[in-house]
C-alpha cells in the first residue's frame, strides 16, 4: 500500500512555514494589544484618581476678578492653553514650510 504524504504535515513544507510564521505574528499582534490595554487602563485609573484627589476648590484671582472654582478645572485650562501656546510658537512659518524665500518673489 502506497500512504500518501499531507505536505501540509512536514515543517520543511513552504505552506506550513507560512502558517506557522502567520500564527507567530498573531500572536505577537494579541500580547501587543493586551500590553497596550493595560497601560490605557492604567493612565485612566491615574487620571480618574488625579481628578478626585483635586476636586476641592481654590481662589483664583484673574486680572479684574476672583473666583472659587475647582482646582482640576484650573489645571485643565492651563494645559490646554500650554497646549496652544505651544502648537503656535513651535509650528514653523509658511515661508519656511512650502520653501519659500521673499527674495524669489518677483
Amino acid at each position: 500500500m502506497r500512504r500518501e504524504h499531507r505536505g501540509g504535515d512536514d515543517p520543511e513544507d513552504p505552506r506550513r512555514r507560512d502558517h506557522d510564521d502567520h500564527m507567530r505574528e498573531l500572536q505577537r499582534h494579541r500580547q501587543t494589544r493586551a500590553a497596550k490595554s493595560i497601560v490605557l487602563l492604567a493612565l485612566i485609573t491615574i487620571l480618574v484618581l488625579f481628578i478626585v484627589w483635586n476636586a476641592h476648590r481654590v481662589l483664583v484671582s484673574f486680572v479684574f476678578f476672583s473666583s472659587s472654582i475647582g482646582l482640576i478645572w484650573v489645571m485643565l485650562a492651563c494645559a490646554v492653553i500650554g497646549g496652544v501656546v505651544g502648537f503656535f510658537i513651535g509650528r514653523p512659518g509658511r515661508a519656511i514650510r512650502f520653501g519659500h524665500d521673499d527674495d524669489d518673489q518677483d
